[in-house]
């Protein structure tokens, strides 16, 4: 239409007043055509400006939307690891509670075992004080000892073998002395203390005197 408007000719021969009438007339359809294409122009950039903001209401909803779930997934997550490191605590407090008693009770079952012994060492300290019959006092403790060993072998507990003229074993004898005698050097000749072991750990050592071979004069 701007185009048909410019392409018009220009008046020529008229009266002033024709032509300033068709000027006028053209200044008015050119106007209207500016005013029209403004309209267009602000109605386009007002629904796009519409259409922007409805796109920037649902993003930001689904974005509420979102950071919600994540806020309360982030919650959830929170609550189980506090459970489960309650829970870890509680079975950590069990765990040494029951090692403490391990610990505290682990002799529990020998020591009702020899508590029989020291009835039956009672009895016979009694039965020396009323008789002179020392075979018989000989002959009670030998049976106590040898329920002493019992005892001790089923829970594992066995003596080290320490005879007379054996080799001294550093890993199961301590030696207390080394004398000069007719065995053969680092050999027993005495031992001073029994040693015992549970299973294949030593409990206590043998004490022992090894022979340091005969001297010569």
């Amino acid at each position: 239409m701007e185009n048909a408007t410019n392409n018009r000719p220009p008046l020529r021969g008229m009266g002033n007043k024709v032509r300033d009438l068709y000027n006028t007339y053209v200044r008015n359809e050119e106007e209207y055509d500016n005013n029209e294409k403004q309209h267009i122009n602000e109605t386009a950039t007002a629904m796009n400006s519409e259409s922007a903001m409805n796109m920037d209401e649902t993003t930001t909803s689904e974005s509420n939307k979102r950071l919600i779930d994540l806020e309360k997934e982030n919650s959830d997550l929170r609550d189980q690891l506090l459970r489960k490191s309650a829970e870890m605590e509680n079975m950590r407090r069990r765990l040494m509670k029951e090692m403490d008693d391990l610990t505290m009770y682990a002799n529990q079952r020998l020591l009702v075992q020899i508590l029989p012994l020291i009835d039956d060492l009672q009895k016979a300290l009694e039965a020396a004080k009323k008789s002179s019959d020392f075979q018989s006092l000989f002959t009670g403790l030998d049976m106590i000892l040898q329920k002493s060993l019992k005892i001790l072998n089923d829970s594992g507990v066995k003596p080290i073998e320490s005879n007379l003229g054996d080799p001294f074993n550093v890993d199961l004898h301590e030696a207390l002395a080394h004398l000069p005698s007719d065995m053969p050097a680092d050999h027993i000749i005495q031992e001073i203390q029994k040693g015992y072991a549970i299973h294949e750990k030593v409990l206590r050592y043998a004490k022992v005197i090894t022979s340091a071979g005969q001297t010569n004069e």
